[in-house]
């Protein structure tokens, strides 16, 4: 497989064609299963016909060093083994180092021998998320892995984790598919979120004060903060703010409220992270990309304050993406029927702008977690359309949580995309009601341009218009599968476009 590299705000391969990736994630967090999960080659012909090229692959830290500098040669392995077969269906690999709730002991992530809470328990939460707002050992996990405070080794926790990085690296990052590292899945601040979420408090409380649209049984603003903050845990109130935050400037003012305090941490103590682990990385692989996620309420579209990962001479690491999560606030909660476009554009809009103030190529980490929601179809749609605008890569969260083809959303995840582009991208859409495809593109590169098509062996020489014509295309049908490609041979230099009218999908056969 061609190595894909950044190179002006792309991804390109070995040919300088442009590479647009999408795929799935993959990640198992069942310490019983050993934190790998049951993919096979059969799972893998399938995300193949799908129109799949990349996985992100989820690696857990309490799987790769159960002891302090102990590795589990047979953990790395066994992931060695699916890299493989991703690598046999032609499928890209990134290393996700995954977390949920910091630690192994409360969700996934951090062995137990790095995980230090100050004497506090963890308890669950109905909402398993709200335990980064309200639980202190979870809160106290994270501020210690911040500090770097000592393992009982005597190395910092942090440390650690640099090094565990550079292992993954070392050991994994000569596979000829895997292209990189998401260096740590939604990154939480810490105990330190309390200072964010006072200003938020303070503007949702007068907000509802003011236009009555959260029913708080209050009279003044500090009575409204308190009862406003019970009440995120009720499941009534809840639904009721979503309700309410669906008005833009609610939303907007709800977002910035929470900027300033996340923004410090992230150009404070997530880049210093960032910075460190990278230098582990770059001993040992000097190509793979460095993919970096904001805070967690990032994921939601409070503006990022992330920066370009530098080396110790203060030089920007040529190889590195900006990798942020969307999701609506409904997310894993069961107010799918909340869902609102309105609030989820406004989100990725927020990662457009902080992916130009970078200037690096941006790939959506995670989207979707619908699960088994057959309400999902329309949002599945919104957001595929938002990532057809705004030209970027995607991994779909997730493979292992539900049958995801057995859904409507599915709609919205399998569609018509261009895999690699024999120059720039200029555009492209997949419209699934309207049944057609176009696409333009800047040619430059003596390559093919490739689109996968989920139903392309249903197609005839008359729904496509392609021009220049150049020396036409060509169909490339995937074996069992309906599914293929379209291959168009360079024509030269100069603009060109592609529209298919009529396209056959799963409803119209």
């Amino acid at each position: 497989m061609n190595r894909i590299q950044v190179k002006d705000n792309r991804f390109v391969d070995q040919s300088g064609c442009e590479i647009l990736l999408h795929g799935i994630n993959l990640v198992c967090k069942d310490r019983s299963k050993g934190y790998i999960g049951s993919w096979d080659q059969k799972a893998f012909k399938k995300l193949k016909q799908w129109g799949f090229n990349v996985v992100r692959l989820g690696v857990i830290w309490d799987g790769l060093e159960p002891l302090p500098g102990k590795f589990d040669l047979a953990y790395i392995e066994r992931l060695r083994t699916v890299i493989h077969l991703a690598h046999q269906a032609g499928i890209y690999v990134f290393l996700d180092m995954h977390q949920d709730l910091f630690s192994a002991q409360f969700g996934d992530g951090a062995p137990a021998w790095a995980t230090i809470t100050d004497g506090f328990t963890y308890e669950p939460y109905p909402l398993w998320s709200d335990a980064y707002l309200h639980n202190e050992a979870v809160q106290r996990a994270f501020d210690h892995f911040w500090n770097n405070d000592l393992a009982p080794d005597g190395v910092g926790i942090q440390e650690h984790y640099a090094l565990a990085w550079r292992k993954l690296a070392e050991e994994l990052g000569r596979e000829p598919n895997v292209i990189g590292y998401d260096l740590m899945n939604e990154p939480f601040m810490g105990s330190s979120v309390q200072q964010m979420l006072a200003p938020l408090m303070e503007q949702l409380a007068a907000d509802s004060l003011e236009h009555g649209s959260v029913q708080l049984d209050a009279s003044d603003a500090n009575e409204s903060k308190a009862a406003l903050s019970a009440s995120l845990l009720d499941p009534e109130h809840k639904l009721d703010l979503l309700q309410w935050l669906e008005h833009p400037d609610r939303f907007q003012s709800f977002l910035h409220a929470l900027a300033p305090a996340q923004q410090a941490f992230e150009r404070g103590p997530l880049m210093s992270m960032y910075n460190r682990v990278a230098k582990a990385i770059r001993e040992v692989d000097q190509r793979g990309i460095l993919f970096m996620e904001t805070h967690l309420f990032s994921n939601l579209g409070v503006p990022s304050g992330i920066e370009p990962i530098t080396n110790e001479l203060g030089c920007r690491d040529p190889q590195q993406a900006y990798a942020p999560h969307g999701y609506d606030l409904v997310t894993d909660t069961t107010y799918m029927n909340a869902s609102s476009n309105t609030r989820v554009s406004i989100l990725f809009d927020q990662h457009e702008q902080t992916r130009k103030r970078l200037q690096m190529p941006m790939l959506i980490g995670e989207w979707g977690a619908y699960y088994g929601s057959q309400e999902a179809e329309a949002s599945a749609l919104h957001v595929k359309g938002t990532l057809e605008k705004l030209l970027c890569g995607d991994t779909y969260w997730s493979y292992d949580d539900a049958a995801v083809d057995e859904y409507s959303s599915f709609n919205g995840i399998r569609r018509g995309i261009p895999h690699a582009v024999a120059g720039t991208l200029l555009a492209y859409g997949y419209d699934f009601h309207r049944r057609d495809y176009v696409m333009k593109w800047e040619e430059g590169v003596e390559s093919s341009t490739i689109v996968y098509l989920p139903y392309a062996a249903r197609l005839s020489k008359e729904q496509v218009s392609l021009s220049p014509n150049g020396t036409g295309f060509m169909i490339d049908r995937l074996p069992d599968s309906e599914a293929g490609y379209l291959v168009i041979p360079s024509a030269g230099e100069g603009d060109r476009e592609l529209v298919i009218r009529d396209l056959a999908t799963k409803e119209s056969l």
